[in-house]
């Protein structure tokens, strides 16, 4: 009987090497189950994170034109300049008895690379401010609403126009524009 017992003794000491194997393997499953799970949440966040920034950054293509286009503006605005000189006009209108008073500030763009241009304006500065009044004074407080905003601008620019011989007004910028009754 002796060796049965030995058996039996050595029997249960395999089936408890086996079942701390068991639990081993199952720990180390465990383990790497969640490994597995942190390493997939990482990489899950990158990846949401890199789309987020991509479509807010945009593509480098899209960076290129960008720049491309802001160089482009910033060489075309240095050209350009607003002439100012003029300044603000005050004349009565033309109507007969309660003649209103126009106040506007009058301005327009020019290309500031064409010097003798820009000195021609600068020499007749006081000639164009004397159109410029003269034009406002030949219009009726009807005629200086803002319906006819357009074709008050006309008049100013062919005004200018007339009077300037070295280059020519395209566009007229009327601010502050009032007309007081």
């Amino acid at each position: 009987m002796a060796l049965w017992s030995d058996d039996e003794k050595q029997f249960e000491g395999l089936g408890n090497r086996a079942a701390a194997r068991r639990d081993a393997a199952d720990r180390d499953g465990v383990a790497l189950a969640r490994g597995l799970a942190v390493a997939a949440a990482v990489l899950a966040v990158v990846v949401v994170a890199g789309s987020v920034y991509g479509l807010a950054a945009g593509t480098r293509q899209k960076k290129l034109e960008r720049e491309a286009d802001k160089a482009q503006l910033s060489a075309e605005l240095q050209s350009r300049a607003s002439y100012t000189g003029i300044g603000t006009v005050r004349a009565r209108s033309a109507d007969v008895g309660g003649a209103a008073v126009v106040v506007a500030t009058i301005a327009f763009p020019f290309d500031s690379s064409d010097r003798p241009f820009a000195e021609e304006l600068g020499r007749k500065a006081p000639v164009l401010k004397a159109a410029a009044v003269s034009v406002l004074s030949s219009k009726k407080a009807a005629e200086l609403t803002p319906a006819f905003e357009g074709t008050l601008k006309a008049a100013l620019r062919d005004a200018f126009n007339a009077r300037l011989s070295l280059g020519k007004v395209t566009e007229i910028w009327l601010s502050d524009f009032t007309v007081i009754q």
